[in-house]
């Protein structure tokens, strides 16, 4: 035998909570992945570059001091433009240019030809900043652009004269391009374990709440069953007492005939109060035979109105209603009833003497719209948003106005939602409340 769902009530709280977790899971999840991926990719990335930063460094190194004579040489005149000599590197990817003080070309080791006068145009100026690589892109020939790093390399005799620079540059095109690929990889990695963590975050999430969604299903059950074995006994002792009332009148002084009363009055309370947890917890089962029929609700509401008329009137307070006739809907006589009858009870319950009760039913929209209208204390936003919790008792001042339990907004949510309809509460403090229920109209 399955077991019962959770209440609609609870599931929409599961839900709401699940939804909390697995977003919280996931993205804990999802950073932590996403952060270790970005900080390898920026390692790698640095390592790239610090690997070809050492690589000129040590060329540039290498070459000034092979050609720090021919540098002097230059500043002395005992070198010219007619004894510049340009080797060829053909399988190498790094090459160096040496420029003297004047900007002009004095050395150089080259890989592409063709590209030189695109690279000294880079170079001309000795506008470089010193010992820092730099990237640049160079149009090529047919082959396309150049990406190249390059780095400046000052060049000084013994007494700190300025000889010139050595240019040491590299193609780091296929290298860029392995970082872009990796970079892309990566990204792809990232979005898989976005969803991954997303998966995994609601998996855990579900989890989490299986020990929650047990006590749920364990309380729902304990309540039922207590409430269906309070039932007959309740029934027993207000059957006993009643009979003590009316046969014991004449031979009881008046503490004892009114304790006799009150015991009396307390178990009706506790009758009602089991009456409504075994109402809700069959709601939550599925287990109310819910009959569907074509209802008059004006009569409905008339009636309900009409039962706690003397009530209202004990308390002096104005109970007065406004009813569109021939509105009808389908739905359970009994189940509606409730409904009103307990809207009409909080309605009393929290009105301070002289005040005004207003109960208005019409037609909007397609929907039959019932409202129930109080001058009461009203209700904070807080104690207004969990309203029609289980119960909820939020306001002292308001529990003294009333012997219920909590559970009278609850029926009303329940009954509303089990007719397709939808109860909302607007309230605010010491301007009253109003209580809207909307069911469809019959059709």
């Amino acid at each position: 035998m399955s077991r019962p769902d959770p209440p609609h009530h609870d599931l929409r709280q599961l839900e709401a909570s699940r939804r909390r977790l697995a977003w919280r899971y996931a993205l804990g999840m999802a950073l932590g992945l996403c952060t270790v991926l970005l900080v390898g990719y920026l390692m790698h990335s640095a390592l790239v570059k610090q690997s070809l930063k050492s690589e000129l460094v040590q060329l540039a190194q290498r070459e000034a001091e092979v050609h720090k004579p021919d540098l002097e040489a230059w500043m002395e005149g005992r070198r010219g433009p007619d004894d510049v000599s340009i080797g060829f590197r053909p399988h190498r990817t790094a090459f160096y240019y040496i420029l003297g003080p004047d900007a002009r070309l004095v050395h150089g080791n080259e890989t592409r030809p063709a590209l030189r006068e695109e690279v000294l145009a880079l170079l001309k100026g000795n506008a470089l900043p010193r010992g820092r690589v730099v990237f640049e892109e160079i149009l090529a020939d047919e082959e396309g652009a150049l990406q190249l790093a390059l780095l400046r390399h000052p060049v000084k005799d013994s007494e700190g004269r300025y000889l010139g620079s050595v240019y040491a540059a590299t193609d780091v095109g296929g290298s860029l391009v392995h970082l872009e690929q990796l970079l892309v990889l990566l990204l792809g990695l990232a979005l898989g374990f976005v969803v991954l963590a997303g998966l995994g975050g609601w998996w855990m999430a579900d989890r989490s709440l299986l020990p929650l969604q047990q006590a749920l299903r364990q309380q729902r059950e304990f309540i039922a069953s207590a409430s269906h074995e309070l039932r007959a006994p309740l029934t027993v002792m207000n059957t006993a007492l009643a009979l003590v009332e009316r046969e014991g009148r004449e031979r009881l002084d008046d503490f004892h005939h009114q304790t006799l009363v009150d015991a009396r009055d307390e178990v009706r309370r506790l009758g009602r109060l089991a009456e409504e947890l075994l109402l809700l917890a069959r709601i939550d089962a599925g287990g109310v035979s819910q009959r569907h029929e074509h209802l008059p609700l004006d009569e409905v509401v008339q009636r309900q109105v009409r039962l706690r008329q003397p009530q209202a009137e004990s308390r002096q307070q104005s109970l007065s209603m406004t009813l569109e006739p021939g509105l009808c809907v389908v739905g359970d006589a009994d189940l509606l009833a409730r409904l009103i009858g307990a809207g009409l009870d909080n309605a009393v319950a929290y009105t301070p003497k002289y005040g005004r009760i207003e109960v208005r039913l019409q037609a909007r929209a397609g929907r039959a719209r019932l409202e129930i209208v109080d001058t009461g204390p009203g209700m904070s936003e807080a104690q207004l948003a969990r309203a029609f919790e289980r119960f909820y008792r939020g306001d002292p001042s308001r529990q003294r106005h009333q012997a219920g339990a909590g559970l009278g907004l609850a029926i009303i949510d329940e009954v509303a939602r089990q007719h397709g309809g939808e109860a909302q509460l607007f309230s605010r403090e010491g301007e009253g409340t109003r209580l809207v229920v909307t069911l469809p109209l019959a059709i």
